[in-house]
């Protein structure tokens, strides 16, 4: 099931985007719920009240309150998976929102044709995701995890700390091991003791990434440029700003 939300001050926009989805899950046979929102405070309202995300939220930029910008910054603080798609009237803010991780934009008024061509990508990716699947020995099973749960990894003693939304999984591999099994772009090495998952960054500070749930994760002070640039790189690539400007 996709679970979308339609976040807009405009019931006509609302509107006209539920029934873009429905056509177009209709004819796929795609199971799906959507969740409309008037402004961005009823959004992050239901973040923090429901402790659940979407799979896909449209995101109107210019609304009364907290605009589509500043809603989703908050929302990043709660959900680092989502693919945010903005809907707007222009593209000027296309700089201001990279560091949300904004998956595209739609320009109002939107048409039956952009919008199917935006929307197969976002469930194409979204169905990518699910199928990545790191499998690690711990010391009694087998564990399967979804590369997209995963935070950040670290080497303790002999062991390996998989870190989680779900929680920590405690491995024999080394850290060279998982990195090559990994082979993701989201993952970078910022330390000989870590890999972090760049989605769930939320700033760098000092000599340190910050992430969603406020952790540190230490970057190697010698290779600090370098690292720090890797991920800006990353930023830039994923939200594929020169596509907007």
């Amino acid at each position: 099931m996709l679970i979308i939300a339609i976040c807009d001050d405009l019931e006509l926009d609302r509107n006209h985007l539920v029934n873009l989805i429905q056509n177009y899950c209709n004819l796929l046979f795609y199971d799906i719920r959507i969740k409309t929102f008037i402004s961005g405070e009823d959004l992050v309202a239901y973040y923090e009240d429901e402790k659940m995300g979407f799979d896909v939220v449209f995101l109107d930029i210019y609304m009364g309150g907290d605009n589509g910008i500043k809603t989703a910054e908050k929302i990043r603080k709660f959900d680092s998976q989502c693919k945010i798609i903005f809907t707007t009237t222009s593209t000027d803010h296309a700089l201001d929102s990279f560091k949300v991780f904004p998956f595209n934009y739609l320009t109002k008024p939107i048409t039956k044709e952009v919008f199917n061509v935006i929307f197969e990508k976002a469930i194409l990716n979204i169905d990518k995701e699910k199928q990545k699947i790191l499998t690690v020995k711990t010391e009694h099973h087998i564990k399967n995890i979804l590369y997209k749960d995963i935070t950040f990894i670290e080497s303790v003693s002999r062991q390996i700390l998989i870190h989680t939304t779900e929680g920590t999984v405690v491995s024999y591999l080394k850290l060279d091991e998982v990195e090559m099994k990994l082979n993701d772009k989201r993952f970078l090495r910022c330390h000989k003791s870590f890999l972090v998952n760049m989605d769930y960054i939320t700033s760098v500070e000092d000599y340190s990434f910050i992430l969603i749930n406020n952790t540190e994760v230490p970057i190697k002070q010698r290779s600090f440029a370098s690292i720090k640039k890797n991920y800006y790189t990353y930023i830039v690539d994923k939200t594929d700003l020169n596509n907007h400007l």
